[in-house]
């Protein structure tokens, strides 16, 4: 059963009965930002340690990877509950909105702590944690959850609820808010239906372009005075600073991920650019029509990026070499021409220059020198500038694709996790 506002003033009527007067009462049971659940799943850790294998495609008898399956032999029957819900937030605009996400709990409560992870870059509106948990599918963002933590995936704006926008990478404030959102619709929702009151502190994760988005999340639970207290932050393989990705595209000419065009136009949009797109992209990419035929001017960024195509047939339609859709700008060593209009965005969005995380907050941070996807520069930045700053961060510098770094981030996280 959908549980909605109604019943939570049913649930505060009923407060009445423990002696708890009608302010008190109204003032604990009334959401304000939780709005409704959306689906229910329980699984045992069994079941989510098969997919987790499945997800990440690796050998259980590795090395590392035995000592995680070792150490959760004697809760593999324990039961784990994943809830879908929507919550109320705002738009990168400020605008009033109502957003998805999804977390995980065990049962019985005995929780080892919270863990919060946003997504990794999807490209289209079919994936997403909300989606995943309807469909019964566990994915890496949800790994936590084994160890008995409560884990917290939002899936952020541009889903679901909020399909009609453009999903807004790298744009830190809003990821940072919609998150925080998240997490008090998570407190208000164990409260009322568990009773539970939710800690104070939290690990965030994030991986991929939500490497970035954890960070963001960081800063704003610090510098906004929310309450939550950042103990660790585990990010690996982001885009920290888009200038330096940017730059090291130009000089590689190379991405096996065409989250590019993404970023440019969440940021045409939520920054109101009013880009030429035609000395944006090149080849056919720039062409405005929503269709697939290039004779209707279509087959280009209208198409390819309204939300509704995967990463894998974007990949297969453009490929790898930036030259098949970047306008040649795009190549020079700083930005210029039309690219010139995205620098101020850029530069505000970029957690590297904008967060000094201080020595309390941990931050270990994983990237590949070899990484296919997102330049090893964004990591070599951060780790440069917050050392000088004073942060407490770890940097460990790994080989691999963007891939296999990734499945060595989310093992290495979760034996830390275990560890803890």
């Amino acid at each position: 059963m959908k549980r909605s506002v109604i019943s939570f003033l049913l649930l505060s009527v009923l407060t009445l009965f423990t002696g708890c007067s009608q302010q008190d009462a109204l003032e604990e049971i009334i959401p304000q930002y939780f709005v409704e659940e959306l689906h229910i799943w329980d699984f045992t850790v069994q079941d989510g340690v098969n997919k987790m294998l499945e997800e990440l495609d690796v050998d259980p008898t590795e090395g590392t990877v035995k000592k995680v399956m070792d150490l959760l032999k004697r809760t593999m029957s324990r039961k784990i509950r994943a809830v879908s819900l929507t919550y109320n937030t705002v738009d990168p605009f400020g605008n009033p909105v109502v957003a998805t996400g999804a977390f995980f709990y065990p049962l019985d409560l005995k929780v080892k702590g919270i863990v919060e992870m946003p997504p990794i870059a999807h490209l289209d509106r079919n994936a997403s944690a909300a989606i995943y948990v309807g469909r019964h599918r566990f994915y890496e963002e949800c790994f936590s959850s084994l160890l008995g933590y409560i884990t917290i995936n939002p899936d952020l704006i541009g889903v679901l609820t909020t399909q009609e926008y453009n999903r807004p990478f790298l744009h830190m404030e809003n990821t940072g808010i919609v998150a925080y959102h998240m997490h008090k619709a998570v407190e208000e929702y164990l409260l009322l239906t568990e009773n539970y009151k939710l800690g104070k502190h939290s690990t965030i994760m994030g991986y991929s372009l939500g490497g970035s988005s954890a960070v963001s999340m960081a800063k704003y639970y610090s510098d906004k005075k929310t309450g939550i207290v950042v103990d660790e932050v585990l990010t690996g393989g982001g885009v920290y600073d888009a200038i330096t990705a940017f730059k090291s595209y130009a000089r590689t000419e190379k991405s096996d991920y065409l989250a590019i065009p993404c970023v440019i136009l969440a940021m045409n949009s939520y920054y109101n650019l009013n880009l030429d797109f035609s000395k944006i992209f090149a080849n056919g990419m720039e062409n405005p029509v929503n269709s697939p035929d290039p004779a209707e001017g279509g087959d280009g960024y209208a198409y390819w990026f309204d939300n509704t195509h995967g990463s894998g047939s974007i990949y297969n339609r453009w490929g790898s070499n930036l030259r098949n859709y970047m306008h040649e700008d795009f190549f020079n060593e700083e930005l210029t021409g039309e690219f010139a209009k995205l620098k101020e965005c850029l530069e505000a969005n970029s957690v590297v220059y904008h967060w000094n995380p201080g020595p309390f907050t941990e931050i270990r941070l994983t990237h590949s020198g070899e990484d296919n996807l997102i330049p090893v520069e964004c990591s070599d930045l951060m780790y440069e500038v917050y050392r000088k700053n004073g942060a407490a961060i770890t940097y460990v510098r790994t080989t691999g694709d963007h891939y296999q770094a990734g499945a060595e981030y989310f093992v290495t996280s979760l034996l830390y996790l275990l560890a803890k």
